[in-house]
């Protein structure tokens, strides 16, 4: 703790002499090189052969995979030690058990012999250009390949092979049956394989769902033994693959259209330059992933582990709200758009569902959202937790800070408000006055976050914070009609009745001490973490954070079960706890929660094959940019928890107050240059500044 007290006592203490002058370069120089450095730094360069090697990850956010050590999927014969791989493609899914919407898998493409002795070996991930180079020789031969998912035309991959000497055949091959990891689901599809002249087709279908495969290749190929036998030429070959798309065009265009996509991304998001290795390597390998996960098509939402066919085939709601604040500060402000408007033109089946489950006006939004329509979904509801009544919550905030970051009134009235209009009447309608005076939240069935808790309990803290939020950005956009909103904020929730003896919230009124230690996520952190509903600290928060190793199950081994060290790490940058936080930053290995390499995160600690777990690369993203610049209590804090000795650099990191950051901060010294992208006023660590959009002020304090 004295630590957390000198660091935050030096820069407040400096404030008085930050200094406001017109712009310079303040000694940065923002372009292509330093972005161009700053990202290769990260890419992953591996120099030995190891067959279980962690598998990794491309994507362009509608079609995707992990490629194993040889460059190929894992052979069938081999265990995926780190999850699938095996394509995936976010319009191949059917309609199964309970009327859930699964991700379908596509095919995979294999070495049908791997050679006895690897001689020489290197596989290198450029995330800045988007590609995977793979190059291993033997006695017999020598190969090297490249592949890459076109971000342009989203629904095609590509891989380059250069071959010298004798290789292998390459076998594409559909994935017939799978045992999906929800609801027992067993997944059997069926193959057709046709040509039509030098274009090959592998037709899927599974329920009512079918789709088509493309493969188009320069080397010899020949359906046999239900697959496709590739016969490698030598010098290069060429193999094209499509998702029920056939659009001409040539592999130069392909890969020269990726790479300069993924410069120009790069280049045009928001980035951190962190003296910290393993915490500069978290935020590129973060930001790469959901970039290669997430796009701006409005098809729907991507899973957790992205498009690797790991954990579930379906996507929450939840999991992407801890990542869509990342898209808002790193300026990709499309992306975030899009999952809104997505969501928007959904709202008739949403409320009809709702109406389905709780006979209730307003919209609930399900935890696992559909693929299709919501007509029929969910029909009969899979398991309990498909009822965490908090969850309507979290698409709230997505749509209200993606409304500040637009700036357009047409665009809240016609996307933000709807949703919360609706969300917020959602929770109206199951609110009720207590005779303790206070409203309590109650209806059956329910869930809460915490999932440890109980089914149908009443209050439910999560739900509590939730309602909160969504009344209080209603009155704020003028849709308390009635003045009811205002009314319930007043009497007050029911917070205090789940409020224990040791000062922190219990997760719902049926909990009590009988529950401590036994939560799998730490929901007391909510207003710390996912929903800005004060504006500060509040106690029963602190007292949880500084409990969260008491308060969840098997931290202190360490252990951790999903988002939850995301989470602690969250709300310890929040608070400016710089030495819990580093308590938590080395449990992230500690517990098994990232690999060796640091290249990804496990959905819970030591759940190898759950790799890629985009959830947590969400939180712990806006964990490392929050240390550095905070706008969470509504005002903007700088160095606030700051674990890092060195100089850290921000390149255009956007802030909901108004402004665009760039500059750098270290111990000794802060050099930032604010720039507002709209007319705003907020505090900055104590001082009132006032901006009109495009003025830029330098802030200097050493």
């Amino acid at each position: 703790m004295k630590l957390k007290s000198k660091i935050l006592f030096t820069v407040f203490v400096g404030l008085s002499s930050y200094l406001y002058a017109q712009p310079t370069l303040l000694g940065i120089e923002e372009n292509n090189s330093d972005i161009q450095k700053i990202i290769r730094a990260s890419d992953i360069q591996r120099n030995e052969y190891q067959s279980e090697s962690l598998a990794l990850y491309q994507g362009n956010g509608r079609f995707g995979c992990s490629y194993g050590a040889l460059g190929l999927h894992n052979r069938p014969d081999q265990s995926d030690t780190y999850g699938n791989t095996e394509y995936r493609h976010i319009k191949y899914w059917f309609r199964g058990a309970f009327n859930a919407d699964y991700l379908l898998p596509l095919t995979k493409i294999y070495w049908e012999s791997e050679p006895e002795n690897i001689e020489k070996y290197s596989q290198h991930q450029s995330f800045y250009d988007g590609t995977l180079c793979t190059k291993y020789e033997s006695k017999q031969y020598q190969v090297e390949t490249t592949t890459w998912f076109d971000p342009v035309d989203r629904d095609l991959a590509g891989i380059k092979i250069r071959v010298k000497g004798e290789a292998p055949c390459i076998i594409i091959k559909p994935v017939l049956t799978k045992h999906s990891y929800s609801y027992n689901q067993i997944i059997e599809q069926h193959y057709t394989i046709n040509r039509h002249n030098d274009l090959w087709d592998i037709t899927l279908s599974c329920g009512n769902a079918s789709t088509h495969f493309f493969v188009k290749t320069t080397a010899d190929l020949v359906s046999e033994d239900s697959c496709l036998r590739i016969r490698l030429k030598q010098g290069e070959n060429i193999i094209l693959l499509s998702v029920n798309s056939s659009k001409p065009v040539t592999v130069s265009e392909s890969i020269d259209r990726t790479v300069e996509w993924w410069h120009k991304k790069w280049e045009s998001s928001g980035c951190l330059k962190l003296p910290d290795v393993e915490a500069q390597n978290m935020w590129v390998r973060s930001m790469a992933l959901i970039l290669s996960a997430y796009n701006d098509d409005g098809l729907g939402f991507t899973p957790p582990c992205a498009y690797t066919g790991n954990g579930w085939p379906f996507s929450f709601p939840q999991d992407i709200s801890y990542i869509h604040p990342v898209f808002l500060a790193t300026g990709n402000l499309d992306i975030a758009k899009a999952m809104i408007e997505y969501c928007v033109k959904r709202i008739p089946g949403m409320e009809a569902y709702t109406k389905k489950l709780y006979g209730v006006g307003g919209l609930f939004i399900p935890w696992e959202y559909p693929y299709g329509p919501l007509e029929g979904y969910h029909e009969p509801v899979p398991i309990i937790f498909e009822y965490e009544i908090h969850n309507s919550g979290y698409m709230a905030r997505m749509a209200y800070e993606t409304a500040a970051f637009v700036n357009d009134e047409n665009w809240t009235k016609q996307y933000a408000v709807p949703l919360i209009r609706e969300i917020a009447l959602f929770y109206k309608n199951i609110c009720t006055k207590g005779d303790d005076g206070f409203w309590h939240l109650y209806v059956t069935p329910s869930m809460g976050q915490d999932e440890m808790g109980g089914s149908n309990q009443k209050d439910y803290l999560c739900a509590l914070f939730s309602a909160k939020y969504c009344f209080q950005k209603a009155i704020e956009y003028g849709l308390d009609e009635d003045g009811t909103y205002s009314k319930i904020l007043k009497d007050g929730l029911n917070f205090p009745g789940l409020l224990s003896d040791r000062g922190f919230y219990y997760t719902c009124a049926g909990s009590g001490e009988q529950d401590f230690g036994k939560q799998k996520h730490p929901v007391q952190l909510n207003d710390l973490a996912y929903l800005p509903i004060y504006g500060s600290a509040q106690n029963p928060s602190i007292t949880a954070y500084n409990l969260r190793y008491e308060i969840t199950q098997n931290a202190k081994k360490p252990f951790f079960h999903g988002w939850t060290l995301g989470e602690f790490l969250l709300a310890g940058s929040r608070l400016g706890n710089v030495e819990q936080w580093l308590k938590d930053w080395n449990n992230l290995r500690e517990s098994d929660y990232v690999d060796k390499d640091w290249i990804q995160i496990y959905e819970t600690s030591g759940s190898h094959t759950t790799s890629f777990y985009s959830t947590s690369n969400g939180l712990l993203a806006q964990s490392l940019l929050n240390n550095l610049v905070s706008d969470w209590f509504g005002k903007l804090e700088i160095a606030k928890c700051n674990p890092w000795k060195g100089e850290c650099r921000l390149y255009n990191i956007y802030s909901i107050l108004g402004v665009k950051i760039n500059g750098s901060i270290s111990p000794e010294k802060i050099n930032l240059e604010l720039t507002a992208w709209k007319d705003c006023a907020f505090e900055l660590n104590g001082i009132q500044i006032s901006m009109k959009k495009g003025e830029t002020k330098k802030i200097i304090k050493s």
